[in-house]
């Protein structure tokens, strides 16, 4: 358990890595065909739960469909991506990124299927 910003958070570790979307090309209707790249280089990570107070404030839609990751990616490469690959094959789309201003970021990810 970590105590950031007033908040207790249990850590469920996992890797990850980074995805990107890429245009290669357009299909015989002219629609862009595109393909997820998935970066060479994995990091930690750990999905943390909502808290009963942020839960109050998003609201239960939110915290149903979306999910918290914390990572000691650099914010550039969080920033950057599309998405996100956990190492159980589950993929994300990335919503936000924040700096914690230290060795971690934020991340607030979806599920989604590539």
């Amino acid at each position: 358990v970590v105590d950031y910003l007033n908040i207790k958070i249990m850590f469920l570790p996992v890797d990850i890595a980074f995805l990107t979307k890429e245009t290669t090309g357009t299909d015989m209707l002219g629609n862009p065909i595109t393909e997820w790249l998935t970066a060479k280089t994995w990091y930690r990570g750990r999905f943390t739960e909502w808290s009963a107070e942020e839960i109050a404030l998003e609201g239960r839609e939110v915290t149903k469909s979306q999910r918290k990751l914390l990572t000691d990616a650099p914010l550039s490469v969080c920033r950057a991506a599309d998405g996100v690959q956990a190492d159980s094959g589950e993929t994300f789309r990335v919503q936000s990124a924040k700096d914690l201003h230290g060795r971690w970021r934020l991340l607030y990810v979806e599920r989604w299927r590539v």
